[in-house]
Formats: structure tokens, C-alpha cells, sequence
């Protein structure tokens, strides 16, 4: 049996808790874990002794709230990790949400932006008009497909030569190290910017800081509405246009898979906004083949 007066503050326990992780995965955890913690404030359950039943509840209700399925998946996630991480390190007896089933995710029903190759056209050009940072940024996103908390970590010692490429060093999510090639639309830019610039960070605002995510995100959207784009445009936006665009011209489920640097092929498939494309249907190019043989 756990003794209940030796448990810790719940505030400590879900701070111990949130050490294991990165800063953007800790920042969405801690909302999640927030949100659950709330939920048991107002129904009056103590989350030490919550249950299955309660769990369920929190997350249909979040959902009847009207948050994004996105959300409340994320929040069973942050609420799974934190009861696994209680129950193994001996702080419960059982583990209240190892029998809670994940909230599905409809895909098909999201919003999820992206720019066509036109669009990327205008976006980009819109953006050499802003200036290198801008411009450095709307390429590399665009045709690296970098996450933005990737974009934001770049330092000028992040432009590297290897096997005759120059590169961008980066650690990625997972905390694993990518060096991906700098096209040479994307590598003039950058080099724009090493031209003034010896050390410090790659992207910068107007006053001179480090890009973050938050100011990432606006100059994104700034450069979206000055080129005229009808919807709005994020950093993962970008990041979706660089797969589609892969997708399009015919690259390699696979070599998408290596440029997205994701663990599954079945998750870099999602990023291809393009998919109910007619003109892209298998059934074309099987036909011309097939049809070979009765000509």
C-alpha cells in the first residue's frame, strides 16, 4: 500500500515530472496536465486517487467544449505520461489512464495550411522584399521544411560544409542531430546573412534578438498577408508546403520520410495537403501501362 502522507505536492510530483522532457514538448504538457488538473478543481477529485472513469470524462468534456481533437489527444497524452511516470516510480498503485484509449484524430476534417506552388512563388518573393531575415526564413521553411522551433535554435555556427554541401546543423525533435543540405535557393540567402555576421543567431527580429516561435510565427503571417495569400500561413505551414511540394513532384515516400525526419513513413504520408489531387490518381499511370500491352 502507498502510504498517503508520504505523497508529494501535486505541484512538485507533475514538476519532477516535466524535467524528462524538452521545452516544447514540457510547454504543451504542462498546459495538458493544466487543463486536467482544472477539471478535477471543479468536479472536486483528488488526481491522486482519480480514476479511469474520471480521466474519460475530463477528456469528453473537452471535447464537448469545443477544443480541437488535436488538443485533446494531447492532453491524454500529457495525462498518460504523468501517471505512467507516478505509477513506476512507486507514488501509485495503479495507473488510472493505462486503459484510457487515446482521442481520435480526423485528419481529414482538419484545417491544415499550406501554400501551392504559386503561392509559394508570391510568398517567397514577398519576403526577399522584407529583407534577408525574411527572406532566409520563407526558404528555409518552405523548401527545407524545418520545424520552427528548429528554425528559431539556428546560429550563424549552424552553416556547415559536409561532403562538399553546405548544411544546416540542428538538433531535432527527439533530440536528434540533422544536418540536411542547403538548396541553392535557400543557401544564397543564408549566405546574405553570414555576410554581416560572425557568431550569434541565424534568424533575428528587426531588433536585432533571436527569432522565437512567437515571432516566427508573426513574421510568417506578415509575410502571408503582404503576398496576398487568402489564409492564414504558419511556420508549420511552410513545413507542409515543402511536402506537398515533395510529394507532387513524385519524390519517394521514403526520401520524404528522410527529409521530414519523421519515425514513420505513415506520418510523413499525412503531410501531403495534395492528396485528393485527380490528375495525381495511381489509376493513370497503371492504365497508360496496361493500355501498352493492348495497343
Amino acid at each position: 500500500m502507498v502510504d498517503r502522507t508520504d505523497l508529494p505536492p501535486w505541484d512538485r510530483a507533475v514538476t519532477r515530472w516535466l524535467t524528462r522532457y524538452r521545452p516544447t514538448t514540457e510547454t504543451a504538457y504542462r498546459r495538458g496536465v493544466t487543463r486536467w488538473t482544472s477539471w478535477c478543481t471543479t468536479e472536486g477529485v483528488d488526481p491522486w486517487t482519480a480514476r479511469r472513469g474520471d480521466i474519460e470524462a475530463a477528456l469528453a468534456e473537452l471535447g464537448r467544449a469545443g477544443l480541437a481533437e488535436a488538443t485533446v489527444a494531447l492532453t491524454y497524452d500529457a495525462i498518460a505520461s504523468l501517471y505512467r511516470h507516478l505509477f513506476e516510480d512507486e507514488l501509485l498503485e495503479r495507473d488510472p489512464a493505462a486503459r484510457v484509449r487515446r482521442p481520435v484524430i480526423h485528419r481529414e476534417g482538419q484545417v491544415r495550411t499550406y501554400l501551392t506552388p504559386l503561392e509559394f512563388a508570391g510568398f517567397l518573393t514577398t519576403a526577399r522584399s522584407m529583407g534577408p531575415d525574411a527572406h532566409a526564413a520563407a526558404a528555409i521553411g518552405g523548401m527545407m521544411g524545418l520545424r520552427s522551433a528548429e528554425m528559431c535554435q539556428l546560429d550563424v555556427a549552424s552553416v556547415a560544409t559536409v561532403g562538399g554541401y553546405q548544411v544546416l546543423r540542428f538538433v531535432g525533435k527527439g533530440g536528434k542531430p540533422a544536418a540536411p543540405p542547403m538548396p541553392i535557393p535557400v543557401l544564397r540567402p543564408v549566405l546574405e546573412l553570414l555576410a554581416a555576421r560572425t557568431d550569434g543567431p541565424l534568424l533575428r527580429t528587426q531588433a536585432g534578438t533571436r527569432l522565437d516561435r512567437r515571432s516566427l510565427g508573426r513574421l510568417v503571417g506578415r509575410i502571408g498577408q503582404r503576398a496576398g495569400v487568402t489564409h492564414p500561413i504558419t511556420p508549420h505551414g511552410l513545413r507542409r508546403t515543402f511536402a506537398t511540394a515533395g510529394f507532387a513532384k513524385g519524390v519517394s515516400l521514403r526520401d520524404m520520410q528522410l527529409g521530414l525526419r519523421h519515425s514513420r513513413p505513415e506520418t510523413s504520408a499525412l503531410y501531403d495537403m495534395d492528396r485528393a489531387n485527380l490528375d495525381r490518381h495511381a489509376s493513370h499511370e497503371i492504365a497508360a501501362f496496361l493500355a501498352g500491352f493492348a495497343s
